[in-house]
């Protein structure tokens, strides 16, 4: 599928959103949420208006995906950590896999903390919204696709150290991950190394203890 939009070089209608999404991440990295605008995009992608605009209804719509791919990109390093080999099975194995995987989060946080730091003013931006606006369902939408990470990591961990939870799922995934935020965002102020990854050891051994032999 062509996006042939007069003077634009051709790129299929996925390329162009990818490439104008990266461009917004781009300006979304140097100066905030405030940076990001249709103009702004356009701009950086050398693109006439008339290209964001036919591949994006509006700014929400543009602001959406690329919140979208952000938190993806923080929470894939979930499923990633699950290695290929055999994990053992049992509670110790489940801890060390999970804390593995928690730390995996973490790293990537460090390594970017911009991109952390854009879901924080992205859901403070939605939360602010009045509910009619087109923005004020992206924080809901960020912990959906949390759930959904979250969800699919502890199934496919679960199954491998041959382990079941013994308490709801979704209970589980919202309190370990509300908890793993808390603990990337106050590594975001002191920086301190050591004590995200204490915090994170205590997370892992708190969700391992929540499952059972099968």
């Amino acid at each position: 599928m062509r996006s042939d939009v007069p003077g634009s070089r051709r790129l299929s209608m996925e390329a162009r959103r990818a490439q104008l999404i990266n461009c917004a991440l781009a300006l979304a990295d140097r100066g905030g949420m405030s940076a990001v605008t249709v103009r702004g995009v356009a701009e950086e992608a050398k693109v006439s208006l008339g290209v964001v605009h036919y591949c994006f209804d509006d700014k929400e719509q543009l602001v959406a995906a690329m919140i979208e791919k952000v938190v993806a990109e923080q929470l894939e390093a979930l499923l990633a950590s699950v290695p290929t080999v055999n994990l053992g099975t049992g509670r110790e194995a489940l801890r060390e896999w999970i804390q593995e995987a928690l730390i995996a989060v973490w790293r990537r946080a460090s390594e970017f903390p911009n991109r952390w730091l854009l879901m924080l003013e992205s859901m403070l931006f939605s939360l602010r919204q009045p509910t009619e606006s087109a923005s004020a369902g992206q924080a809901k939408m960020q912990n959906e696709i949390a759930e959904k990470y979250g969800h699919a990591y502890l199934r496919e961990i679960g199954d491998r150290c041959e382990m079941r939870w013994e308490v709801s799922e979704r209970i589980l995934v919202r309190s370990a991950l509300q908890t793993l935020f808390g603990t990337v965002q106050w590594w975001l102020v002191d920086r301190d190394d050591d004590a995200a990854r204490a915090s994170l050891a205590q997370i892992a051994g708190w969700i391992a203890a929540s499952a059972t032999p099968r």
